[in-house]
């Protein structure tokens, strides 16, 4: 596999430095030029980026530059961040089991859309969990906000004006730490990944509550990581059983397991999905991984055959870039493509060496 010729090259764009302990995760703000890191030194740094024309013909290239630094009163670690589809509200979830809501004045920040310099404050703290969050997210229609920990729960959250926000579910299906959350791109279902080595699904029934209608099992270890594909047919999920899993909607409320992925020698930590810039019939986008390796592998998937009458999927993957030691010898983790137009080549990661580095795969 090392000697595989890759159709792409990952480029590092830029490396933000300023944490003073590990950085946990990076998100990039959906609507205006902005992406922030969090990190066990209980901060949020916050970054602007824009195109700058370089001395070659018609050539630009891109500069990030630090705008602010929350300093979160959050007793713990900051361990996960997550923006609302408008781009207006940060949340952050920490070690402390409490979850921050993060706003600016909108007056002071009229017209403005790299973010302004306003300050960002606490408009709302939610508590609840009984130990550490370890990962929050905002539904696509952003009335929704879920979060998970390491007391085995899921929260679902309304979310109401003013930066009220009313709890609407605990989820208590998993029997360890729930690592991580992530929402169907365009429907109300949440998916959770756990220490028990499973992932669980969740509809909410108009009539009652949340609840869990389907449980993935195949993962041989925690599972630590989950993203859906652009078009919400396909799931992700990455293991300390070092593989990436590909969970396919084979039929309403039933998912089933239809590609394993393998490459790296360590845990995999984190997983996106993002559109990417693949072209060929069937493309569900680019998957990127990473983790404990120092490894970043980009695939690019693709349907090979449609399911028939309910059945799955074939589906065809090709590895179009490969990066080993991405934070040197340092741990990956966190990976999160730039959901923006236009970025869909971009992708940030954090590591514990306290760095963010912004990379891109460009064509070889």
């Amino acid at each position: 596999m090392m000697g595989e010729p890759h159709s792409a090259a990952i480029q590092l764009v830029d490396q933000l430095e300023g944490h003073d302990d590990r950085a946990w995760h990076v998100a990039w703000n959906p609507k205006r030029p902005i992406l922030a890191s969090c990190s066990a030194d209980k901060t949020v740094r916050m970054y602007h980026y824009h195109s700058k024309s370089t001395t070659e013909e018609g050539g630009s290239e891109l500069v990030f530059a630090h705008s602010t630094t929350i300093p979160t009163g959050h007793a713990k670690t900051v361990r996960a961040i997550a923006w609302s589809p408008s781009g207006k509200t940060l949340a952050t979830a920490s070690f402390d089991s409490n979850i921050g809501i993060w706003a600016q004045d909108e007056d002071e920040n009229a017209g403005d859309t790299t973010g302004g310099d306003a300050e960002w404050e606490c408009m709302s703290l939610l508590e609840g969990h009984e130990t550490e969050c370890k990962s929050i997210a905002y539904s696509a229609g952003g009335n929704l906000l879920a979060s998970c920990s390491r007391d085995k729960t899921v929260w679902v959250w309304e979310v109401h004006p003013d930066y009220d926000f009313e709890c609407m579910g605990v989820l208590m299906e998993h029997s360890q730490d729930v690592k991580c959350i992530a929402w169907h791109p365009t429907e109300e279902i949440l998916a959770s990944a756990s220490y028990d080595d499973t992932i669980k699904l969740y509809l909410d029934d108009p009539s009652e509550d949340w609840y869990c209608f389907a449980t993935l099992s195949g993962h041989e270890s925690t599972v630590w990581s989950l993203a859906f594909s652009p078009d919400g047919r396909f799931l992700a999920s990455s293991s300390e059983d070092l593989t990436v899993r590909i969970w396919e909607c084979v039929q309403e409320h039933k998912w089933e397991c239809v590609k394993v992925l393998e490459g790296h020698e360590r845990s995999v930590y984190s997983v996106s999905w993002g559109k990417g810039k693949g072209t060929g019939d069937g493309s569900l986008g680019w998957l990127a991984s990473t983790g404990g390796d120092g490894l970043i592998l980009v695939w690019e998937l693709s349907v090979a055959s449609p399911a028939q009458g309910g059945g799955k999927s074939t589906l065809s993957e090709k590895t179009i870039a490969r990066l080993p030691s991405a934070h040197d010898v340092a741990d990956v983790n966190s990976i999160v493509w730039c959901p923006r137009e236009g970025y869909e080549d971009m992708f940030s990661t954090a590591g514990d060496d306290g760095i963010v580095k912004v990379w891109q795969v460009k064509p070889n």
